[in-house]
């Protein structure tokens, strides 16, 4: 019975330490700068992949793909004729217009 504690508690410890090295337990400040990190992060990284991303939602051809500020406007003309032009955010990989 004496030994039942200290089992308790080194279980514990370990179940700690085991979430701190998996990044289970994070500080406020830590949180916050792994979130500025990751939206530095972007999906869409070249005037290549916008346009692929572009092409799958409307298909048809892409004739022109601008960089802009912070993404990419993708212009397509469609199997009926119709010319699109869209804006594809470099951040989230959001397709906007058309």
């Amino acid at each position: 019975m004496k030994f039942s504690l200290p089992l308790i508690i080194l279980f514990l410890v370990t179940l700690s330490v085991d979430a701190i090295a998996k990044g289970g337990f994070v500080s406020g400040a830590s949180s916050s700068e792994h979130k500025k990190k990751s939206n530095a992060d972007f999906r869409i990284k070249s005037s290549k992949q916008a346009a692929k991303v572009a092409q799958s939602r409307y298909g048809g051809k892409v004739l022109k793909v601008q960089n802009k500020k912070s993404g990419y406007r993708v212009k397509l003309i469609k199997t009926n004729g119709q010319i699109v032009s869209v804006y594809v955010d470099a951040k989230t990989g959001r397709v906007k217009g058309g």
